[in-house]
């Protein structure tokens, strides 16, 4: 086995107390044989999960906010206290099975020009999750946040968008792929921040693996890493909700902060 180095994992909380827990068992279960610090950061949840946590993982690192901060702020706050060579960031609505990290922290250590890699997310009955993605044009929004997603739902702007022409089989650098887990090399962050924190919720990972491939670090996506993901979509319900709001406005924010390019120049 190739020499592993000491791992964070990061972990934001907020309200979804036994999805949590499932969470941490699993990763206490599939752990490889490394140092490693576990940071979960609880935005303000109305459940006892501060209880649940102190009771039954003393070991991990518990960080407490009194307000939902968002999921960006909330992981660079663990980011700031960690000491990782690489960064697990984790949705706690994902189950971590045996060989996972393992496989990743591996892939990291032979490749030292990749910034960010992502493991192969399946959903719960065990299908493929279209976890990667290409970087987004304006005609991908209209397709994917208004009534043509209805209308049109396997359009070649979606299937293309989503990658459903790809078996997610292969090794493959990828434009980017969800935050709801990525493996992070911090050499390739700045000092004082993962994420940008005007992306409350949404567009973070976007944001991130764009800003990763403008600066010269490459995206992959590796199969052999495989996790399960219960993906609670809350943008994706019907009506218009909060989340649907928040991933429109970070959509706003990602578009004007990069001056109105979707993608970088590589």
């Amino acid at each position: 086995m190739d020499e592993l180095k000491k791992l964070t994992i990061s972990i934001v909380s907020y309200n979804r107390k036994q999805i949590l827990e499932d969470c941490l068992k699993s990763i206490f279960l599939n752990l490889p044989k490394i140092e490693y610090e576990i940071f979960v950061v609880d935005n303000n949840s109305t459940y006892n999960i501060i209880e649940m946590i102190k009771e039954k993982f003393a070991q991990v690192k518990l960080i407490i906010n009194n307000q939902n901060i968002g999921f960006a702020a909330a992981h660079n706050k663990a980011y700031l206290q960690s000491e990782g060579e690489y960064i697990l960031i984790l949705n706690p609505d994902i189950s971590i099975l045996p060989k996972s990290i393992e496989v990743l922290i591996n892939f990291m250590n032979k490749n030292n020009n990749v910034g960010i890699v992502c493991p192969k997310l399946k959903n719960i009955d065990g299908s493929l999750q279209y976890s990667c993605r290409t970087f987004y044009k304006l005609s991908t929004i209209l397709f994917r946040r208004t009534l043509l997603n209805r209308m049109f739902p396997r359009h070649k702007i979606l299937r293309d968008h989503l990658m459903y022409n790809w078996d997610h089989n292969d090794v493959r650098m990828v434009d980017w792929a969800l935050g709801a887990s990525m493996l992070i090399r911090r050499k390739a962050l700045n000092k004082d921040a993962i994420f940008d924190e005007r992306f409350f919720l949404y567009f973070e990972d976007v944001d991130l693996c764009y800003n990763m491939r403008k600066n010269g670090w490459k995206v992959y996506y590796v199969p052999d890493a495989i996790m399960m993901h219960h993906h609670i979509r809350d943008s994706a319900q019907g009506g218009f909700n909060r989340a649907k709001f928040e991933h429109l406005k970070s959509f706003i924010k990602f578009y004007f902060k990069h001056q109105g390019k979707m993608s970088p120049n590589y």
